[in-house]
């Protein structure tokens, strides 16, 4: 009896290297053709993803501590990739901006890279990330136009719920596939998708919808939260949308400055927390966070969390 020949797969981790260089590591060997950031460079860094490939796609499973990447024009123009990466997060949140999309990243939530146009993501905080990339000729068969879904979140539907479980048994099983049934599994993967954003239409050309205006802010907010200068005239400028349409996508809430505010808090919150254990330097923080006036800093954070940045610290320490 013939034994198939399976998919073949490899691991990448950052500890094969030792931890000071890790980082770099993941960087320059693993993130090539995007300019990677670490969170907070005084944590430690761990990183693994392993990856199956064949010719009619590729599966990674990816499980890291926080960074933020860029996919330059530069980079696109440099190394020609056409693929589109179909991404599930499994635990963690993070945030994604490609084109005219971008959305916050939370588990379950069914997003798309296309690797041919600039974009930028991250995740905020220890995440996992379940990835399925095809070439474009593929995508555009099964599914539609890459450049339409970069930066998309698909709603939560059933079928979208079908088709995060199938692609994590997907992912479980491709080591023991041939490449004729991984074939078949990622037609088969396709074709959920496909009824999975049936109805969903993506964006076109023309004008952005409020709902898509918000939601590419609050990606945008994520990305520039660290600029001291950045505040609604600057998020309009950069949506390339004027501040009525800005102020009108967050009609009914607190309003764009706010909302920044509480991104920035909210961030020196999580930062404070994941670096109580590693001793957390509070004006770094801070300064990490966009916010430059330590008494006023201060006394927002007390009025949004209810203790001051240094209590929320002593708390660790306790």
């Amino acid at each position: 009896m013939k034994v198939k020949d399976k998919i073949p797969f490899f691991v990448q981790t950052t500890d094969t290297v030792e931890r000071k260089q890790a980082f770099d590591y993941w960087r320059n060997t693993v993130m090539v053709g995007t300019e990677v950031v670490p969170i907070d460079p005084a944590l430690p860094f761990s990183a693994a993803r392993k990856v199956a490939v064949s010719t009619h796609g590729a599966i990674t499973r990816t499980i890291s501590d926080p960074y933020s990447l860029e996919r330059t024009a530069q980079h696109v123009r440099g190394d020609g990739r056409e693929e589109v990466g179909i991404m599930l997060i499994v635990r963690g949140s993070g945030y994604i901006e490609q084109g005219n999309n971008g959305a916050l990243l939370h588990p379950g939530d069914i997003t798309f890279h296309a690797w041919g146009r600039p974009g930028a993501g991250a995740g905020l905080d220890n995440f996992e990330e379940l990835r399925l990339t095809v070439p474009r000729n593929t995508f555009l068969a099964h599914v539609g136009n890459m450049y339409d879904f970069g930066g998309r979140k698909i709603a939560a539907t059933p079928l979208s719920g079908m088709f995060a479980a199938y692609l994590q048994t997907f992912a479980s099983s491709i080591s023991d596939m041939s490449a004729a049934e991984t074939g078949i599994a990622v037609e088969g993967a396709l074709y959920l998708l496909r009824g999975a954003v049936h109805g969903q239409e993506a964006p076109t050309d023309g004008e952005l919808s409020a709902e898509a205006v918000r939601s590419l802010a609050l990606a945008h907010i994520q990305r520039r939260l660290h600029d001291p200068e950045f505040g609604p005239n600057s998020l309009a400028a950069s949506l390339r949308v004027s501040r009525s349409r800005l102020y009108a996508a967050f009609a009914g809430g607190e309003g764009v400055a706010a909302t920044i505010r509480d991104a920035r808090l909210d961030r020196a919150h999580d930062r404070i927390m994941m670096m109580r254990k590693a001793g957390a330097r509070i004006a770094s923080i801070m300064v990490s966070c966009g916010f430059t006036d330590p008494a006023a800093f201060s006394r927002a954070f007390r009025q949004r969390f209810g203790l001051s940045p240094r209590d929320l610290l002593a708390q660790g320490a306790g």
